[in-house]
């Protein structure tokens, strides 16, 4: 008879030099493993396993193995799989990634779970396991509406809390793997479950960090959010994603404000109009200038995702962004070259112009060297400029921001824990420019070295 117990895992990836990322704390993190162990039914047994804290069990007694795969993980989580399979374990695949990429984690495992499954569907799912009859794929949509038990969460691990209010986000931006995935929807929780977290978490800590893509989809729900924090007199300080939009929204703002939000962290992409019609991001860069003002205003401060290398960037673009970032007094870049990622329009349209520059489609998950690492290589065809001048534009965007007195400037504000914060992002900001200069140069020289030998 099967044993009713079931592990979850949420991999780490390997860097470029095949070595398994580890560490002991980050800034936030997801709360997949917490929400898939709130929907496991109680006759059922649960371990979890977040493996950049700690090694894998792989002698566990679970009979049922579920890994969760957001991204670049993909490729460690199938030889978890692959390992586990070997041992004679049943393994089902979830996540972002497995999701868009069902073909690639299939082969390597029994079952491959679309969605977000609430209590019902989990149950399906391991009764369907108990029985020998599990499905090549589950098709759960979105259910998250039930209580997220934080007790196998370490708070000490992390500098934000993560709390979770929604999924998916109503725009359709061409470049973005959530409006891929949600199709321009945003679903939202039932407000007493977030209620009844947030008074478990207010005499754990006192940082928590919003997760929703966009937290301001539905404003009313926003609004009232926030007047249930207040009303509940919690003294989080809190940060969320947010679209510019927001900035328009003064009213909501100044609740937020008040209910302890310090820092918004928005998608600006570019501040270049064409960029933003060409990959369907329905916002006008004429009212950047206002909204991000409203904001300040509020007392709000922004840390901003950018993005280097549309197709209307050229070799003055990194310059004239810089400029930007300091001219709206942006308290953190955060920049990527442009990422057309497997399963979207903007890979799709790349595609077809015959502009990417890889064989498989999954190399796009191998390149990054960390967590929260930009991604810094060209592997599609730029139209104003070549993939190398668009990553050496990248790295010279990432210099001209990177001085010790802009990160001093960037970093200051009123509240002073919140200037350690950004003064420390920003610090790290500077640090991994410093990293990614080092290692180009390098590339630079090998590829140098390669040519010399060839000519002898």
């Amino acid at each position: 008879m099967m044993r009713r117990k079931v592990y979850f895992i949420q991999p780490t990836y390997r860097d470029k030099f095949g070595k398994l990322l580890k560490g002991k704390s980050l800034y936030t993190m997801s709360l997949v493993l917490q929400a898939l162990h709130s929907t496991v039914p109680h006759d059922w047994e649960v371990q979890l396993c977040n493996e950049y804290f700690e090694d894998i069990d792989f002698d566990t007694d679970a009979s049922v193995i579920g890994i969760s795969s957001m991204g670049y993980e993909i490729y460690r989580g199938i030889e978890i799989a692959d390992e586990f399979r070997r041992r004679g374990k049943k393994v089902m695949f979830g996540g972002m990634q497995a999701h868009m990429s069902s073909d690639f984690a299939l082969p390597h495992c029994d079952t491959v779970v679309h969605g977000n499954p609430g209590r019902t569907a989990m149950r399906q799912i391991l009764d369907d396991f108990e029985k020998g009859e599990v499905q090549r794929e589950y098709h759960c949509g979105v259910d998250l509406n039930y209580q997220i038990d934080y007790s196998t969460l370490n708070a000490k691990r992390l500098l934000f809390t993560p709390v979770i209010t929604s999924v998916g986000c109503n725009y359709r931006c061409d470049y973005c793997c959530i409006a891929a995935l949600y199709k321009g929807v945003c679903r939202v929780r039932k407000l007493r479950h977030v209620f009844a977290e947030l008074e478990y978490l207010h005499g754990k800590t006192h940082r928590i960090a919003f997760m929703d893509t966009n937290i301001h989809s539905r404003h009313n729900y926003l609004r009232a959010l926030c007047e249930g924090m207040l009303s509940r007199k919690f003294r989080f300080v809190w940060g969320a994603q947010a679209t510019i939009d927001i900035g328009d929204d003064p009213e909501t703002l100044r609740i937020m404000r008040k209910a302890g939000c310090k820092a918004l962290f928005i998608g600006l992409e570019s501040f270049t109009q064409a960029n933003l019609e060409n990959v369907n991001k329905a916002q006008s860069v004429k009212s950047y200038g206002r909204r991000i003002e409203n904001i300040h205003r509020a007392g709000i401060k922004i840390a901003a995702f950018l993005m280097y290398g549309f197709d209307h960037d050229t070799k003055e673009t990194a310059a004239e962004l810089s400029e930007l970032v300091t001219r709206h007094n942006i308290a953190l870049p955060m920049i990527n070259l442009l990422v057309p990622l497997p399963g979207t329009p903007l890979y799709t349209r790349l595609k077809s112009e015959n502009r990417l520059m890889i064989k498989d489609e999954h190399d796009f998950l191998k390149n990054n060297i960390g967590y929260n690492s930009s991604f810094n290589l060209c592997l599609y065809k730029p139209l104003q400029m070549t993939a190398d001048e668009a990553e050496a534009g990248f790295i010279d965007l990432l210099g001209r921001l990177s001085g010790y007195a802009s990160v001093v400037r960037r970093s200051l504000c009123p509240d002073p824990r919140l200037s350690v914060f950004f003064l420390y992002s920003n610090w790290l900001f500077r640090r991994e420019y410093l990293r990614l200069k080092k290692m180009r140069e390098r590339r630079f020289a090998h590829s140098v070295q390669q040519a010399a030998e060839c000519v002898t």
